[in-house]
Formats: C-alpha cells, sequence, structure tokens
C-alpha cells in the first residue's frame, strides 16, 4: 500500500489555541466518566494495556493537527487492544474520531475514505463487541466527525477557488491594462513620428519635382529619401502592431531595397548565395534589420567608399558580414550593435562587429536558418 498517495494536500490549522484546546479536549475526556461508570484512563493506574491505550489515545487527540492519519491508526489500535484485552473503554477511545475529522480536512475525500476504511471498522468492531450502546454512540461520533471533516474540506477548497479565480481576475485586469496602455503609445508613436516622416517624404518629392530634368544626382538622392521614408513608415506600421500580419518580405528583395536607399556617394557590393532555401520569417527579419543597422551605422560613422555585404548558407544556419573600407569605428557602443546581438541571439546565433582586421568595420551575424532552430 503506497501511503504517499493519501498524503495530505494541506495542513490542519496549528495555531496555539487549537492545539490548546485538542489538549484540554484530552485531559477532560481523560478524567470524566462514561455513564454509570466510574472508569477512566490514566498512565498512572490500572493495567499495562489501559495505561498504554491512555497515553496513546492522549498523544491522538493532542497531536491530531500534526499527524492526522498517524492519530486514527494509532488511537484505532488502541481501542481494538483494549477491548481485546477484556477492559472497560473510556472516553479517550474516541480519539479515532477526533483523528477523523482531521483526515477528512486534510485530504481529498476518495484519498481520506481509502485511508480511513480501515481504522474506522476495526475501531467500531471493537465498540460492537463492548455492546450496542458503545456500537451506536461510536457510529455517531465518528459519522459526525467525517461530516465535520467534509464540511471543512468543502470550505477550504471553495475559499481556495474564489482565491485562483479573483486571481486570475486581477491578473486579467493587469495584461488589458497594459494592452490598452502599449496601444496608446504605439498610437501616439505613429501619430508623432508618421506624421514627421510623411511630411519629409512629402518635401523630398516636391523638391524633386521642382528640379525638373536638372541636377540628376540631387533628384536622385531625393527619390532615395523618399523610398526610405515610405518603407520607414511601413516598418512603423508592423513593429507597432496597425497592420495585419503580412507575408515575410522576400529577403534578397529586402536586402536590395536597403542598398538602393544609400546616398549616392556610397558604393554598395550585395552578394547573396542563389541556391538558399525558404528562409523562416523570424529569421529573414532578424537579417534585415542586422544589415539595416550596419548600413545606418556606415553612413553615420564610417567615412567609407564601399560597403559590401554577404549573406552565404554556412552548416545550418547564415552567416550574414557587412564590411567597410571606412577609416572609422562606428562610434561608441550603443543600442545599434547592442541591438543586432540581441536580435541574434534571441534565435541561438550570434553577432559580432568590430574593426576588420584589413582596416574598416566588420559585422559577421550567424543565424540558424530554419523556423525550428530559431524557436
Amino acid at each position: 500500500m503506497d501511503l504517499r498517495r493519501w498524503g495530505p494536500d494541506r495542513s490542519a490549522g496549528r495555531r496555539w489555541h487549537w492545539v490548546a484546546l485538542d489538549v484540554l479536549v484530552a485531559y477532560v475526556s481523560a478524567v470524566i466518566t462514561i455513564g454509570d461508570s466510574d472508569v477512566t484512563a490514566s498512565p498512572l493506574h490500572g493495567p499495562v494495556a489501559v495505561r498504554i491505550a491512555a497515553v496513546v489515545w492522549f498523544a491522538a487527540i493532542a497531536g491530531r493537527r500534526f499527524a492526522p492519519a498517524t492519530a486514527l491508526w494509532a488511537s484505532a489500535a488502541a481501542t481494538v487492544a483494549t477491548v481485546l484485552a477484556g477492559h472497560p473503554l473510556t472516553n479517550l477511545s474516541a480519539a479515532s474520531a477526533l483523528a477523523l475529522t482531521m483526515v477528512a480536512q486534510t485530504r481529498p475525500r476518495p484519498d481520506a475514505a481509502r485511508l480511513a476504511a480501515v481504522p474506522v471498522a476495526a475501531a467500531l468492531a471493537a465498540l460492537a463487541a463492548a455492546g450496542t450502546e458503545a456500537l451506536v454512540l461510536g457510529a455517531a461520533l465518528h459519522g459526525g466527525a467525517l461530516l465535520a471533516g467534509d464540511g471543512a474540506r468543502s470550505r477550504f477548497e471553495a475559499a481556495a477557488a474564489l482565491r485562483a479565480h479573483e486571481a486570475e481576475r486581477a491578473a486579467a485586469l493587469r495584461l488589458r491594462a497594459l494592452a490598452d496602455e502599449r496601444a496608446r503609445m504605439a498610437r501616439e508613436l505613429h501619430d508623432a513620428v508618421g506624421h514627421a516622416v510623411t511630411v519629409m517624404v512629402t518635401h523630398a518629392g516636391a523638391a524633386r519635382l521642382s528640379l525638373g530634368d536638372e541636377r540628376a544626382d540631387v533628384r536622385r538622392s531625393l527619390g532615395g529619401i523618399e523610398d526610405v521614408g515610405r518603407a520607414a513608415l511601413g516598418d512603423l506600421d508592423r513593429v507597432l502592431g496597425l497592420l495585419d500580419d503580412a507575408p515575410p518580405p522576400d529577403l534578397p528583395a529586402a536586402l536590395r531595397g536597403l542598398v538602393a536607399g544609400l546616398p549616392p556617394g556610397l558604393r554598395a557590393d550585395l552578394a547573396v548565395d542563389g541556391d538558399l532555401p525558404p528562409v523562416a520569417e523570424p529569421v529573414a527579419r532578424a537579417v534585415h534589420r542586422i544589415v539595416q543597422e550596419s548600413l545606418t551605422n556606415v553612413v553615420r560613422h564610417a567615412s567609407a567608399g564601399t560597403v559590401r555585404i554577404s549573406v552565404a548558407r554556412a552548416g545550418g544556419g547564415l552567416r550574414v558580414t557587412v564590411t567597410d573600407d571606412g577609416t572609422a569605428a562606428p562610434g561608441p557602443p550603443g543600442r545599434g550593435i547592442a541591438g543586432m546581438r540581441e536580435r541574434a541571439a534571441g534565435l541561438g546565433g550570434t553577432c559580432a562587429a568590430g574593426p576588420a582586421p584589413d582596416g574598416g568595420w566588420r559585422v559577421e551575424a550567424r543565424v540558424p536558418l530554419t523556423a525550428r532552430a530559431a524557436a
């Protein structure tokens, strides 16, 4: 029999006043008599079996909150031993009923029933041997104890269910408040930044049209500003979640779009393996952002004339390399480089950035190729 299956899933109340009350009940039960009999239980006088039973009964009542199952089985065994020895019972023999209350409180109903069946049946059989009156009284005590313990168990389960419901409700309210705040911030950011970028794109378009056929180099730069601005608006909407999820962009096409938006004075060489398998959306998004941030750093800090972008398959992943021939490192470490490392690490990859051996700056990232590996 595996008693661990029937172990308690909660503890009974063990505050000092409850324990003191149990000790008082045990003492009173030991000193008062049953009916017209003057028999009391004492560890100091009487037959040895009665003395031992008195100690067991007293300990079972006093300690029922700490070891309910042990108290039930021990007190029932003491009752059976006393009757088999031919000695009269005392009020302390009700210890098994009091222990039964704690067993019913601290265990699920099926486990409590299986655990209590044998000792309660044995105690009632011993009481039946002592007489019909003792049996009726014992059955009433054990039945009332079982109902009392089961009622306490029901109240405990109802209170636990109510607490769990309130905790879920509070968590749902917190999540809703957080979602509302994020939505509000997204709308504010979209309205402010979106408006500014829209104005920039509009002015760039107006300036390009006003030039007519003159200054082709300036018109190309203004056209690049328009294209990058429109792409930035799309990225802003996707990041803020204001557009429905769209299929991931074709990675080579997305990288060509980044190269096309570079200033005219910066020459870019883009090399993408032609035999790349389908790339999972998180991987394509991460590669696009890493290349985008690398090109931004080149434009801002590197004073470079040429930048080379390479995307190639390496084992079970992609190797992304961005190098330039500039003479300066792309500024002090900031959120840009840290963000690239975080994107790669989030997919189980790596990203390193630093001076290239032959001069300039080099960014190299390795990320898994498939969605499963990325997860």
